[in-house]
């Protein structure tokens, strides 16, 4: 029903926007699912491996050279009826809202804007350990350079909710249910692409200051991070 409701907003829109628009719907099932996952927050192991199903609804404007998108995406772990009496992957569904836009800056280059804002309920391996379901806001924003399939530069804002800065019984349930570490600040990221039209890795140094929890029962404390990525598709 709600997933109706959805959809119907989204026609709704598209009709109304004062330039064409085109609806569209992606059904993923099984590991896949995590592939939809904003990449700009961080996600735990519990959450990748609790999802089994994901659906995205988008509604987008305009062509290669300019345009603008608006994002509905759910994600849900499997039904309990479904799921596998022995299977430990726990209890996880979210909600999350986005919009892009894009503007072509020449032949190569493409400026990208984008938000999102999303909510995620989790529950640990065990309910009769961790009863309780916890939940967690999350928001992202921020701006990308790329030069064609090259190199892209991308700077941005990020906020989390998650496990820190409450009583510890409670911060101690949140991690039992998977949740990550409380985080907020600023991130930049340069992606470099292999060389070669067949080429399919990607080479990411990420960089984030701002502040992040630091143990059950405690505050937000300043943190700096800095990590190197592969990525190579097979």
């Amino acid at each position: 029903m709600r997933g109706t409701r959805t959809l119907g907003l989204f026609c709704a829109l598209a009709a109304a926007a004062p330039t064409p628009a085109e609806a569209r719907t992606e059904r993923v099932r099984g590991a896949g699912s995590a592939s939809l996952l904003t990449g700009d927050v961080e996600w735990t192991s519990h959450d990748r491996l609790a999802l089994d199903r994901a659906k995205a609804v988008t509604l987008v404007s305009g062509g290669i050279d300019a345009g603008w998108s608006l994002d509905f995406l759910a994600l849900r772990s499997p039904r309990i009826e479904d799921a596998d009496c022995c299977a430990a992957t726990g209890h996880f569904s979210g909600n999350q809202a986005g919009v892009r836009a894009w503007h072509a800056l020449g032949d190569d280059d493409v400026m990208r804007v984008g938000a999102h804002v999303g909510k995620a309920s989790r529950r640990g391996f065990s309910a009769s350990v961790f009863p309780a379901k916890s939940n967690a806001g999350y928001a992202d924003a921020g701006l990308t350079w790329e030069h064609g399939d090259r190199w892209a530069v991308s700077a941005g804002w990020y906020r989390q909710g998650g496990w820190g800065g409450r009583r510890m019984d409670l911060d101690v349930m949140r991690m039992g249910n998977g949740e990550p570490a409380a985080a907020s600040g600023m991130r930049l990221a340069i992606s470099l692409a292999g060389r070669g039209d067949t080429a399919r890795s990607q080479l990411t140094l990420e960089a984030r200051e701002g502040s992040r929890a630091v143990g059950a029962g405690a505050g937000m404390r300043h943190a700096s991070d800095i990590g190197l990525t592969l990525t190579s598709i097979f």
